[in-house]
């Protein structure tokens, strides 16, 4: 993780995003990839998640992706419903 200190959740704003691992999951090139133990920033109260930039540019590497896409990288503001598994990459 590049920066391990927490940070105030960017969609609650109440909670603090804490380091963390979770599995990461993503369309490309109309395949389902799912990867374990991703780094990850999950908010303390809501539950809301930010993959860490640097290991998702990896691992699209790896893939063969030439180029990250600005939706790949972001993600929509999720529905109040959908607080728990909102999940988006860390800038």
């Amino acid at each position: 993780m590049s920066d391990s200190f927490p940070y105030a959740c960017p969609y609650c704003q109440i909670g603090y995003c804490q380091p963390g691992k979770a599995t990461y999951t993503q369309i490309l090139h109309g395949q389902l990839v799912a990867v374990n133990d991703m780094p990850v920033w999950t908010c303390d109260i809501c539950g809301y998640q930010e993959f860490e930039r640097e290991a998702v540019l990896a691992l699209e590497a790896l893939l063969g992706v030439s180029e990250t896409s600005a939706e790949s990288v972001r993600t929509k503001v999720p529905d109040p419903v959908e607080t728990r598994t909102a999940r988006r990459i860390k800038p």
